[in-house]
């Protein structure tokens, strides 16, 4: 495993911040800004999308597509990073707080997970900047109302 320098570190933090922030603030440009052309997605083990590769405009319009009424608050920890033959790869440790926003009286008005992605980053285009490749996410536990998120809701 080949150790980052500062500079690899804080623009992995930065992209990665930037992407979990697009979640919060519904920034889909944002979003699709910190996304390679062509990512490889695995969110399998939240029993969402099965592993694949996808456009950046996909990726984004399946979150934009997901309308919902919930606060989010996406956040991230224990950042380790190791160079690669792919590029930077990238594992934290995830909180995502979600809170219905509307009127409701009965029932739980949360749904709350927490887990670890894992990402590979690399730069993809001319402007240098890290660019996201890869996805996967390792679900640990979600709780709460799960209907409240249409990526969870069972059928």
């Amino acid at each position: 495993m080949t150790s980052v320098s500062t500079d690899e570190f804080m623009a992995v933090n930065d992209t990665l911040s930037r992407f979990f922030l697009a979640f919060d603030d519904r920034d889909w440009q944002l979003m699709g800004d910190c996304l390679a052309p062509q990512l490889h997605i695995d969110y399998a083990s939240s029993g969402r999308e099965q592993p694949g590769t996808m456009s950046n405009q996909a990726f984004v319009q399946r979150r934009q597509n997901a309308v919902d009424n919930l606060n989010k608050h996406h956040s991230f920890s224990n950042l380790l990073l190791s160079k690669s033959a792919e590029g930077i790869k990238a594992r934290c440790n995830y909180l995502i707080l979600r809170f219905d926003s509307s009127e409701r009286t009965e029932g739980d008005d949360f749904f709350h997970s927490c887990g670890a992605y894992e990402f590979v980053l690399s730069e993809v285009d001319v402007d240098g900047q890290l660019k996201i490749t890869s996805i996967t996410q390792r679900a640990l536990r979600s709780w709460g109302n799960r209907q409240l998120h249409g990526g969870s809701r069972k059928s």
